[in-house]
Formats: C-alpha cells, structure tokens, sequence
C-alpha cells in the first residue's frame, strides 16, 4: 500500500501546487478589483471605459506589446502628481485551465526622454530574450553596460523589488509598469511610490541614451 501512497503523493503534487497558486492569483485579482474600483470613486477618477470607436484602452501597447493578446478586467484612471495615470488588470489564459493576471500602471508623461527598459525574466521572455541568472532585472537601451552598471549601482533596484518587482518601460510617451499580480495593499500607496520613482527612471534613461564617449 506504501508504494501506491508514495506514487500519488508524486503524481498529484505538481496539480495541488498549481491549484494553490492558481487560487492566490485569484485572490489577489479580485483583491486588486476592489481597489480599482475604489479608486475610481475618488475626485478626478472614473472607471477606465471603452472609446467613442468601441476600443479599449491601449496605452500599455507602446511599452509592453505583448499585453496586446490579453484581455480587459477592470481599470481606473485620473490625475497624480500632475500625470494622467491608468490603472488596469488584464489577463490571458496559459494552457487548459491556468489564467495570468496582470497589473498595469501607466503615468502620461510626455517629454524629451530616450528609451529604456528595466525587464525582469518573465517579461524578457515575451521579447525573445534571457536575463542572466540570478540578476533580478535585465537593462535594454542605447548603453546596455553602462545602463546595468548604473541600474545596480543606484538604488532603484531595491525600491523596485520592495514594490513586487514590475516590469519597467520609459518612453517619451511617458513610464510604464507591468506586475504579474502583485498582492496589493493600498493601491493609492502603490501609485505614490511608482510616482516618486519617476525622476530617477527619468535620470537613469538620459544618462543611458549612448555609450560614454559617443555622440
């Protein structure tokens, strides 16, 4: 009889382990609705609504164009600290049964801004990249070294993490966030320390726009 327990106990556990982390993501999905919709009741906020055309909204697309396959959950969007800011969670199914959450915070920022990604390994994945091991985030600019160099060197990587570790795009469009469904707290304190990482993402793309000593 032993063997047989044993047996199950191996077979069966990959399933429980996933039903468990299936589950979590659904909790922390619903948890973040809930607080999507109360910031949309705040003064200035509204629900994030489709456009006069019957388009969704797609302000990630420029950022992070793979989130183009997902589909809308819910959304809010209004002022902070003199941005426009939208908030979304949007999800894909992945295989039979299993369903991804994601959490995007997108600021309006427009401005003479080079480009710079801060992608970690599962977003580096979606463009075909790898991030070497055991190096949370992978800087993609102009100066890739020289990015990396300074990334790690400052401390935007550990304010980064202590934020569940998003994905980073910058743009001249503006800053964009992308989590695979963070456990939120408090989204207005979620929002306000993305806000105040703003001028050192800003910082950190001029100073990465080409290597030291080209034009």
């Amino acid at each position: 009889m032993l063997p047989w327990i044993m047996w199950s106990v191996i077979v069966l556990a990959p399933f429980v382990v996933g039903g468990t982390l299936a589950a979590r993501t659904l909790r922390r999905a619903r948890k973040a609705d809930r607080a999507i919709t109360v910031l949309a009741g705040d003064p200035g906020w509204s629900r994030l609504e489709r456009g006069p055309d019957g388009a969704e909204w797609a302000g990630y697309a420029g950022h992070f164009p793979w989130l183009l396959r997902t589909r809308h959950g819910t959304g809010a969007t209004g002022p902070l600290d003199g941005h426009r800011v939208t908030v979304a969670r949007r999800w894909e199914t992945s295989g039979r049964r299993d369903v991804r959450h994601w959490l995007i915070v997108c600021f309006e920022a427009p401005g003479d801004r080079p480009a710079l990604r801060l992608e970690r390994a599962w977003s580096a994945a979606k463009l075909g990249l790898r991030a070497p091991d055991g190096v949370p985030y992978l800087p993609v600019s102009a100066d890739p070294a020289g990015t990396a160099e300074r990334f790690h060197a400052s401390g935007l990587p550990r304010r980064l993490i202590r934020l569940a570790g998003p994905a980073v795009s910058v743009s001249a469009d503006g800053v964009c966030f992308v989590h695979p469904m963070p456990d939120v707290t408090s989204m207005d304190a979620l929002l306000e320390e993305l806000a105040a990482l703003i001028p050192a993402l800003t910082a950190l793309a001029h100073a990465s726009s080409a290597p030291e000593g080209h034009p």
